[in-house]
Parts: C-alpha cells; structure tokens; sequence
C-alpha cells in the first residue's frame, strides 16, 4: 500500500481541551469511570466479587454513595449493609421512573457541591481582603463576614460533604428480563455515565467543570439472551468478568465476541483456563489497564495473569457458531397437462 502524507500542518488532528475532571485510584484498582459487567450462573458469586470490590474502594476513600436497582435488595441486606448502602438509595428495576429518580439523586449531589465550590470561592476572596495589609476595611464584604466569620470574628472556611468531589456508584444485580433492560433511559445513561451530573462551565472555579459520573457495575447470567444486556452496553463495558466456568460452550463463545475486537482469542482461553479451574474464581478482563497494570487479564481482582507469546503452529481455533438449518420452501405443485386437444369449430 502507497501512501502519501500532506505536509500542511494545519491538517494534523489536535486533542481538544478536556474538560472532564479523573477521579485517581490506588494503582493495583481500575480506571474510573467504570461498567463493570459481571457474567455467571446463579450462585456462581457475581455480587461477592462487586461487593468485594466497592469495599476495595470504599477502603480507599473512592466510594462515597452506593445505589443498588435490584429486586432481591432483601436478600442481600447484610452485604448492602456491610457497605452502609443507605435503603433510600436502593431501586425496583420494575419501576418505570426508575432512571429518572436515580439522575435526581445524582443531580442533588452535584448541586450541593456546586454550591460549595460557590461559597468556597466567596470564602478565599474574603481571606484575601482580611489578610491584606493595603486593603482598607471599608472593602470588607459584610454579607460574607457574617457568612464565614464566628461570634469571635475568626473565619471559618465552608466543607464539603465529602471532603472531595463526590464518587458515585451504582450496582445492578437481578435486573435482567426486567422493563428496565428495555428501557432507553437506563441504556443512555449507561453510555452517557462518566457525563451525568454535569456542572455548568465556570472557568473562575476549580473543579467547576465537566460531570460527576457514576461508575456501574451489572450482574448477568446470560449476555445474549433475551431480555439481556444490550449490544451497545457490552461494547462499552470497561471491564467483563467472567464469574466462574460456562457449561456452555456457545454462551462462551458470546462472551468473547464482547471482547474479540481487543482480545486474542488464545489469550482469552489461556487465561479462562487457569483462573477458573477452581469454583467461585473470576476471570477478570480489564479493557482499559493502568500503564502500570502488567497485564489486562486477572485472576479475582488480586492476581495478574501474565500470558506467554504463543507460536502460529500452536494458536486454537475459535469454534464456528452453530448455524440453525432454514426450513425448505415447498415448491408449487405443477398444473397438469390435458391430453384433451382443442377441437376447432
């Protein structure tokens, strides 16, 4: 293939200023904003391994609120409780304004710290003036000295509810054939989520920009299943576990075909392989590693699988989808022949 570069400079792609405002995590967790969709039998410990690592972050200091869209929140009350999942935040996938309420919730967060930045903003200004030497105090604001200042006159700088900006998440479990996986709310908002909670550009504050976001984590047993997680949510997702071994073969070979744009289907065996050998094992695939990550592949979420190089002589072959036979048309009888001929009058 020939090619030829244009030398005008003006031509050459520019990344364009980003607004959006990362959330960092301890280097050995996940880039966020995540989905995470976790696929496995029933019982198999796909809400162990999310809960296992909401706590992972809530250790950390990356997980500040929790919502959970489940209809069996009952069930799982002591895991709920172990990561102080407020019942309030919890959702009836069958309700239709479902989505609706959860974006409220969002929406409340980014508001209330909208409003910090605000006064915070307010609160350094005030700071300047008091502490400045050449500024008379007839330029003192009184409305902000009353705001910030206590009964002796010290200033006291307004907090946040969290301490930071808040890190929101939102947990999916038992949803699926749910009107909620048919509906084109929840479907945008999981391919809009680093965006929900958008704040209004204000370039005079910091952090004033981009949006909350929510990192989602869904529980499936089938990917492709009717009434199954949607083509376009797959295709987003950050990272697939795949929650211990498919019976299967065929909903394997789904599973893959998530994944088969960026993964080697060699690798993707190898490593299936080895971290499910035993039960309640996961194989996690991480679709946007760290720098640091040695590997996109891990066993749980504590250990990397680090692959070999496979020669050409050795690689599998990727078994072929079973076609379904199409029924035979059958053809239009003939009319039959009259032997009779015409007598002509």
């Amino acid at each position: 293939m020939n090619t030829v570069r244009v030398k005008d400079k003006k031509l050459a792609l520019r990344v364009p200023p980003n607004s959006r405002v990362p959330i960092e995590t301890p280097d050995n967790l996940f880039t966020h904003h995540t989905i995470m969709l976790c696929v496995g039998k029933r019982g198999s410990g796909k809400s162990t391994i999310c809960f296992n690592y909401l706590r992972m972050l809530k250790e950390a200091g990356k997980c500040d609120r929790i919502f959970c869209i489940s209809p069996t929140v009952q069930s799982n009350e002591a895991l709920l409780d172990a990561l102080d999942v407020d019942p309030a935040d919890c959702f009836d996938p069958e309700d239709k304004n479902v989505i609706p309420k959860l974006l409220a919730q969002i929406d409340e967060e980014r508001d209330e710290y909208s409003d910090y930045l605000h006064k915070m903003k307010r609160y350094k200004n005030l700071k300047k003036v008091v502490d400045s030497t050449h500024m008379p105090i007839m330029n003192i604001d009184p409305t902000a000295l009353l705001e910030f200042a206590d009964q002796m006159g010290q200033l006291i700088p307004p907090q946040s509810k969290y301490g930071h900006r808040p890190m929101l998440h939102c947990f999916i479990d038992d949803a699926q054939s749910t009107p909620i996986f048919r509906d084109r709310k929840f479907i945008n908002m999981l391919l809009r989520h680093r965006h929900v909670g958008s704040f209004k550009l204000d370039k005079t504050i910091k952090g004033h920009a981009g949006g909350l976001g929510i990192s989602c984590y869904l529980c499936v047993q089938n990917i492709k299943a009717t009434g199954g997680c949607p083509r376009s949510v797959r295709n987003n997702a950050t990272q697939l576990v795949v929650v211990g071994k498919s019976k299967d073969e065929e909903e394997l070979n789904d599973i893959y075909s998530s994944v088969g744009g960026e993964v080697d289907y060699d690798n993707f065996m190898d490593a299936y392989e080895y971290a499910t050998a035993e039960p309640y094992n996961s194989l996690v695939i991480d679709l946007h590693p760290k720098k640091c990550h040695p590997s996109r592949f891990r066993k749980n979420i504590n250990e990397f699988i680090v692959l070999p190089p496979k020669s050409p002589s050795r690689r599998r072959k990727r078994p072929k989808r079973a076609s379904k036979a199409k029924p035979k048309k059958a053809k239009p009888k003939k009319a039959k022949k009259s032997n009779k001929s015409n007598k002509k009058v």
